[in-house]
Parts: C-alpha cells; structure tokens; sequence
C-alpha cells in the first residue's frame, strides 16, 4: 500500500493539469481514480501495466502493453 504524501499530491496534481493542457482523457475529472493510479506510478518512478487506450500517451508515464497501438 501507498500512503498519499506531498510529493504524491503534487504528482496527481500536476498529472491532471499536464493531461488537461495536452488534451488528454485523464485530465477529466470522471477519470479520478485512473489518475490516481498513473500518479502513484509516476511518484514511485516505475513502469504501468496496462491495456486500457486511456493509459496510451499520458505526459511522463511508462507504459507496458501488449494491446496493438
């Protein structure tokens, strides 16, 4: 588990206003908790498995996929 800390807030925040500036989905407010995710995985500096066409494109995250581009 990871406890929220001033770093990840910061991470979550400036997640949102990247993905909101670039047009991204994630910047939607419907979109809160898959943008707590990618935060998290931004704050902890590693890589977000997933096939979801949301997490495609999202400013600064590592993305493992198997699903086609």
């Amino acid at each position: 588990m990871v406890q929220p800390d001033d770093e990840m807030l910061t991470a979550y925040a400036q997640l949102r206003a990247d993905c909101r500036r670039a047009g991204h989905a994630l910047g939607d407010k419907t979109h809160d908790g898959d943008r707590w995710i990618a935060a998290t995985v931004l704050r902890l500096d590693c890589a977000l498995v997933s096939h979801d066409g949301l997490s495609r494109n999202i400013p600064g995250l590592r993305l493992v996929t198997a699903a086609a581009p």
